[in-house]
């Protein structure tokens, strides 16, 4: 059972990433970091008695940084998470829930980039789910707030405010929704379903670059593409060229592992 489960939390974190990343590789998000103040954000949360955040990098799935009281809290040394990609919060968490977290996320990512740009700094998750730490589990709200966008108001950084509910929630099952502040006459809250179908990105290739990369994943050298395509070999190589670029890839062998995990070939 857990070994099928871990097999569809894969597949369901390749449709993740591609939402996540969008904004991985583009000098604007690299820009946006740089010029990044947290603390300006953390003002908002200095009047409660006891608080934790976790500062997670979307574009590179990244554990940027953790403060407030959440070593005390839940008894986790910052420093073995921070730096982390995502997958080291996996033994902290139960692998039905996990995957609840990842296909929820892609639900959030597809909403949130349907919506105009102008209104995504007030489109936020929230989920409810169980930590496991010693002594005993405890069940924690998290608050999944975007705070930094590149120049596409592609979502960078999420600041996650933690809060201990265990005395709070009776039943301790795992929920999630995403909550819609940008019109304050009409907030949304959006539950989220886990019983239909994952939304897809869309390939971010052309067709005729997907035609050059399925022929790639045959083996095929830039000349036997040109010759079967009827198109000479440096427009072929400017597709590869093109494609490495768009997909964020440093290798041909990584495009066509990228394009057959993603069902594009």
């Amino acid at each position: 059972m857990e070994i099928k489960i871990f097999k569809e939390l894969v597949r369901a974190f390749q449709h993740f990433s591609l939402f996540s990343q969008k904004g991985r590789g583009k000098i604007s998000t690299k820009h946006s970091i740089e010029a990044f103040q947290l603390d300006e954000f953390l003002k908002i949360y200095q009047a409660f008695d006891t608080y934790c955040y976790v500062l997670a990098d979307a574009s590179s799935m990244k554990i940027e940084r953790i403060g407030g009281a959440f070593k005390s809290m839940f008894g986790i040394e910052p420093s073995t998470i921070v730096g982390k990609r995502y997958n080291v919060i996996l033994k902290y968490h139960r692998l039905q829930d996990i995957l609840k977290l990842v296909r929820a996320g892609t639900y959030y990512f597809d909403y949130l980039y349907q919506q105009d740009p102008s209104k995504r700094p007030y489109i936020k998750a929230n989920y409810t789910i169980d930590l496991l730490v010693t002594p005993e589990p405890l069940h924690v709200l998290v608050q999944s707030i975007p705070v930094l966008f590149n120049d596409n108001m592609e979502a960078i950084y999420y600041l996650n405010i933690l809060t201990d509910i265990s005395e709070l929630k009776s039943s301790r099952n795992f929920t999630h929704y995403i909550l819609d502040t940008s019109d304050a006459n009409h907030i949304k809250k959006i539950k989220t379903p886990f019983d239909t179908k994952l939304p897809v990105p869309e390939i971010p290739i052309s067709l005729a670059e997907k035609r050059v990369l399925v022929l790639m994943a045959e083996g095929k050298s830039s000349k036997q593409i040109a010759d079967e395509l009827f198109l000479s070999e440096h427009t072929i190589k400017n597709h590869r060229k093109n494609m490495l670029k768009k997909l964020h890839c440093s290798s041909s062998a990584e495009m066509v592992k990228k394009g057959l995990m993603n069902g594009w070939i």
